[in-house]
């Protein structure tokens, strides 16, 4: 390649075991195919061979990438994290997760665009990086300090830098550990922090000094004016005047805030007087357990915070002991002999904090069976526990987060893990003018969408009545989601300022344009909507080889918990379902013919890889015997 624009131009890459780091030049990686984030990493990990080792295994890779748009005024501060997960079940996938917040742009100025780990220290340790001077050093002072000490101690080491650290959580090695930043922004699905901690890694400092080389930087204003003048990109627009609004009987602690350099501010971050101040991710988790408890719930999201628990995971596990109670498959006695003493509303004695704080400290030091995720917890309370949980995966060991319409369960079948961090636009064009839908208020624009997009829209394509649902057609609104999916985690975008409505202004603008605009005023490189649509195929195909290769994934693996087959379900807006398994398999069938797979095994011909410029990953495939 020519000069670089927009990506930083190296990646670093960092050996614990031997305490070496190297630097290698990004143009290696071909990110005008790959452009960065999640497509980024995985051409790394396909580059690595993609091992087949667990996830605690030294030789795992932890990859963090950002892409081309990171660091530009606008909703692109963002990374991605790719490695094998330990959170998956029953099978360690590799994987990804997403975040926010200022840390990724503080990595693009300081001159990376990613960064690979590989190895264990043997001692606690963290990453220093500090423009050029990049050094590993010695975090026995703060091994065992949750995450906000842990970010306080380092800033006073480092003023002015970012901090991305693993709580307890992350070093006892729990399955739903994440790795945070600030006090709201985190790789949270994954359990990718007690990856971290199976490296004795405690955190990553970053300050960097630059800035992002842009191509064409009248251009890019151009663009970044003509969205404001539309009054999309400010606070009272979707997503700021939804996800930043106040939770009911927080309002007067309640202030709102965004990632950095975002004009969204969706972000909502509380001061309570004496207590805590922080971001709000997710804090409903325990008011399913004891419903209306405020003051309860936000103590409880604190301290999730700080020993660097998934909030989200936690609704799933509470959840689960609210049904198990009622139904009488668990005991009061029961619960509390995991060292959990229950609220009186369950038949215990203990109040709210002392029920949290036994809870998730247990989950955090590793002596609670949920700390490896409800999937493996679940396992030991017997077969009635088990079909509760049953009633309330998506498979793979994750929460069923959406699954409302066909297009969303068909992308839950296909993907490697719940992809509803990035993956929404089923579900909102799925909805349509269907007055039933849970926040049908927020889509003005209905199934006009659909028309425009050329995917099925509308109450047909949701599986509120499963009598009613159209199968048909369903193939062509995944696959173009999925490759959007791809393309807001490389560039990178965030997921809720790119929904389908997002710029819509057709025909002059959409989503599709905005990313090719955008894409090639920063990076110097023209690429057309069709060009770019072809490099988001490009990647899905290339994780998709990934999971063939380390995984001899095929077609039998692309499905879902079978509750979605048997009857309703619980999705997080709403009771939906069931599936039905014949038309499901059919539209299987429509899905890999449109995609150029082969039907049979679900996997990618070489004609289409080769299509894609991917014949390095056809030959290896077809060596290995794993090419239909």
């Amino acid at each position: 390649m020519a000069e670089l624009y927009g990506w930083a131009g190296k990646i670093l890459w960092v050996d614990l075991t031997r305490g070496k780091i190297t630097k290698k030049s990004t143009a290696d990686y071909q990110p005008e195919k790959f452009i960065g984030g999640v497509g980024l990493a995985c051409k790394i990990f396909w580059d690595l061979g993609c091992p087949k080792v667990s996830a605690f295994d030294p030789n795992n890779p932890l990859l963090i990438s950002v892409g081309p748009l990171t660091g530009v005024h606008g909703p692109f501060s963002r990374a991605e994290l790719c490695s094998i997960s330990p959170q998956s079940y029953p099978n360690e996938l590799f994987a990804y997760s997403g975040m926010g917040g200022e840390w990724p742009s503080q990595l693009k100025y300081a001159g990376y665009d990613g960064i690979v780990i590989l190895g264990k220290a043997d001692k606690p340790v963290y990453l220093s990086i500090r423009d050029e001077d990049v050094t590993i050093e010695d975090a026995s002072e703060i091994w065992g300090l949750d995450t906000f000490a842990t970010q306080k101690w380092l800033m006073r080491e480092c003023p002015g830098a970012s901090v991305l650290t693993i709580g307890p959580a992350g070093e006892n090695l729990s399955r739903i550990a994440v790795i945070l930043s600030e006090t709201g922004h985190a790789f949270g699905q994954g359990g990718f922090g007690a990856v971290m901690g199976s490296k004795n890694l405690k955190a990553i400092v970053v300050k960097g000094t630059g800035g992002v080389k842009i191509a064409r930087p009248d251009d890019l204003l151009e663009l970044i004016k003509g969205r404001k003048a539309k009054g999309e990109w400010n606070i009272e627009y979707y997503p700021g005047k939804i996800f930043g609004s106040p939770t009911p009987g927080m309002e007067k602690f309640h202030k709102r805030m965004g990632c950095f350099g975002c004009p969204y501010q969706c972000h909502s971050f509380y001061s309570v007087p004496g207590k805590s101040a922080a971001a709000m991710c997710r804090v409903f988790w325990y008011s399913f357990l004891n419903p209306g408890k405020t003051k309860a719930t936000w103590d409880g999201y604190i301290l999730c915070q700080k020993l660097g628990i998934n909030t989200f995971e936690l609704e799933a596990i509470t959840k689960f002991i609210k049904y198990c109670l009622e139904a009488g498959v668990l005991t009061p006695k029961d619960i509390e002999s995991l060292g959990m003493p229950l609220p009186e509303m369950y038949g215990g004695t203990a109040t709210d904090r002392e029920f949290i704080t036994a809870f998730l400290y247990g989950i955090a030091e590793g002596k609670n069976p949920f700390s490896e995720g409800l999937a493996r917890a679940a396992e030991r309370f017997g077969k009635e526990a088990k079909d509760i949980y049953g009633r309330m995966h998506e498979g793979r060991g994750y929460f069923i987060h959406m699954g409302e319409t066909i297009g969303s369960v068909l992308q839950i079948a296909t993907n490697v893990r719940d992809p509803f961090d990035s993956a929404h636009e089923s579900t909102i064009i799925g909805f349509g003018n269907f007055k039933g839908a849970p926040f049908a208020s927020l889509l003005p624009l209905g199934d006009p969408l659909g028309e425009h997009f050329g995917v099925p829209a509308g109450e047909s394509t949701t599986l509120y009545d499963p009598s009613k649902a159209v199968y048909e057609g369903i193939e062509r609104q995944t696959v173009w989601v999925e490759h959007n999916q791809c393309l807001k985690n490389s560039l990178t975008m965030c997921e809720y300022a790119t929904m389908p409505w997002s710029f819509f202004d057709p025909p002059e603008m959409d989503v599709r344009i905005f990313e090719s605009r955008v894409f090639s005023a920063v990076t110097g490189i023209d690429m057309s909507v069709k060009e770019i649509e072809k490099a988001g195929e490009r990647i899905w195909n290339l994780m998709r080889a990934i999971t063939i290769k380390r995984d001899n994934r095929t077609r039998k693996d692309d499905t879902v918990s079978e509750i979605f087959f048997e009857s309703p379900y619980d999705s997080m807006v709403g009771i939906a379902g069931p599936v039905d398994k014949d038309k499901f398999e059919s539209l299987k069938d429509r899905y890999y013919k449109l995609r150029g797979w082969d039907v049979k095994t679900g996997r990618p011909t070489r004609e289409k890889l080769e299509e894609l410029d991917l014949k390095d990953v056809a030959d290896e495939l077809e060596r290995e015997g794993l090419l239909p």
